[in-house]
């Protein structure tokens, strides 16, 4: 049986000693093949990845991407910075490609941070997952496995499911091809996000509010997926020309935003209906 046992702490706003605090919290309860699904906001903040958007100065670009999509001239400057794509949006999002991950805003957060202020992603997820992976060995003599978890939209679907921005310790990704289903016909395309899984069953005790559950232990994962594998964030991602959303919305790479206004006219049919969504 697979369990999730959140892990509760204090509100964090400034940076801080991640591993420390794993460690002094719940590392002498770690067992061989335990997984932590770790808030990617929790985090980031441990990192000092919080900005004031009032020190942004923004550029053209960003200005024009406020007013055609009616977000903070600072906010969209940051979105240029930290997203390597902008594919289009709507009133008040901004679409954008960061590291293979289609995430509004380039997945910058205002919630659950001080007024004005906005948390970036870690600066990099994988090595982060992998020092507190060495740091419970060293000190623990416990294999375990990290996953860093962010909550998610899908398409044509309400409400948030999680997503994994790096994971390692475990296999990550099952490849189903060319098992066979139950009535003997080979799977010829399917894959199973076993990172993804976790995280979206995390969620259900970290929740998205004040919980303060930025880490769940997961026990009870098939010992046959544990191992030594490392996964990016774009280990995760296909090329938006292999997937099945981008390539029905005929999206472009070479010339995306005049492809994302004309995809986002078709999403939205009424782009004057502005639900306040708060990421």
């Amino acid at each position: 049986m697979i369990t999730f046992t959140p892990v509760r702490s204090d509100r964090k706003n400034s940076a801080f000693d991640l591993r420390e605090l794993v460690n002094r919290q719940i590392g002498a309860s770690l067992q061989d093949g335990d997984i932590l699904v770790i808030s990617s906001k929790f985090m980031a903040i441990s990192e000092g990845r919080t900005l004031s958007l009032h020190s942004i100065l923004p550029g053209d670009r960003a200005r024009q991407l406020a007013q055609q999509y009616d977000v903070p001239a600072e906010l969209c400057e940051l979105i240029l910075r930290e997203s390597d794509e902008v594919i289009g949006g709507v009133p008040g999002f901004i679409l954008t490609l960061r590291d293979g991950l289609l995430t509004p805003n380039a997945g910058i957060d205002k919630s659950n941070i001080e007024l004005g202020r906005v948390v970036l992603y870690p600066s990099d997820p994988l090595q982060s997952a992998i020092q507190i992976v060495e740091s419970i060995k060293s000190q623990y003599g416990v294999s375990v496995g990290v996953v860093v978890s962010d909550s998610r939209l899908m398409p044509t679907r309400m409400g948030t499911t999680g997503v994994a921005l790096a994971a390692v310790g475990f296999e990550a990704i099952r490849d189903m091809r060319g098992k066979p289903d139950l009535f003997g016909h080979p799977l010829k395309v399917t894959r199973q996000a076993i990172a993804d899984d976790l995280c979206t069953g995390a969620q259900l005790v970290m929740g998205e509010a004040n919980e303060s559950t930025p880490i769940v232990i997961v026990k009870g994962i098939d010992s046959r997926l544990l191992g030594k594998q490392a996964y990016s964030s774009r280990d995760f991602s296909i090329p938006p020309s292999d997937c099945v959303y981008m390539r029905s919305f005929r999206y472009d790479s070479s010339h995306s935003t005049s492809q994302a206004d004309s995809l986002t006219s078709t999403v939205t049919q009424d782009s004057s209906r502005r639900e306040e969504i708060n990421l």
